[in-house]
């Protein structure tokens, strides 16, 4: 009864793992739009991305979220947006910050990153 109040010890962010997303994302960018531009046509592709980009988005999640990992990407020609959902969870409203200073930093031509509730 006396602990309800208390405050648990607030988990970091492992940045290392954010480093390995980004450079992961980065490194299969050209992946990821093919798959949005040609989702008419190949559906399943699009799917196995979207997918595998929620997998290693989790990897820097899961350390400090068990709930649903919400995020979404598109755009056109070179004007891309990752939109990461942060929930009002304060881990994942560090986390998803560090990814889009890390990314939005670099200067990535085709991509910015946004973080929103």
């Amino acid at each position: 009864m006396f602990n309800l109040f208390r405050k648990t010890a607030a988990i970091e962010v492992d940045e290392q793992k954010v480093d390995s997303f980004v450079e992961w994302f980065l490194e299969h960018e050209d992946k990821i739009i093919e798959s949005v531009e040609n989702r008419m046509t190949d559906r399943q592709t699009m799917l196995s991305t979207l997918d595998e980009v929620e997998r290693q988005l989790a990897l820097v999640y899961r350390d400090g979220y068990k709930g649903r990992i919400e995020f979404d990407y598109g755009g056109k020609g070179d004007d891309w947006q990752l939109n990461l959902y942060h929930k009002n969870n304060a881990f994942l409203i560090k986390a998803a910050g560090s990814i889009a200073n890390k990314i939005n930093n670099r200067n990535v031509p085709k991509w910015s990153v946004n973080v929103s509730k």
